[in-house]
């Protein structure tokens, strides 16, 4: 039974971490775009909670994405990301900003 009990301590916990978005609950992602947008993205569950150049982040939901991870909500801000890299879009402007994740906000 107690190797049993190990077993589980070990494999839950891989498991788990398999299953964490990048940056993870608390920790931000940050990302610089090429007109200069900076972003900050806490994923948690199937949201991604953004905030744009220091201001009060928005929830966006998760969305149905062929490749990467997309996410959207009804204000027409719109996240899509796939690795290190991520495309920005709100409506109100005319064409999306290609975006790259950053360690350390300048």
């Amino acid at each position: 039974m107690k190797i049993r009990t190990m077993a589980l301590g070990v494999v839950v916990p891989l498991a788990l971490a398999g299953c964490a978005s990048v940056g993870g609950p608390g920790i931000s992602t940050y990302y610089e775009c090429e007109r200069g947008t900076r972003l900050k993205v806490d994923f948690v569950g199937d949201r991604a909670l953004v905030g744009v150049n220091g201001g009060r982040a928005q929830a966006l939901r998760q969305t149905p994405a062929a490749s990467g991870a997309a996410y959207e909500n009804r204000a027409g801000w719109r996240l899509h990301t796939k690795g290190p890299e991520a495309v920005w879009n709100t409506a109100a402007r005319s064409a999306p900003e290609s975006c790259r994740q950053v360690v350390v906000p300048r």
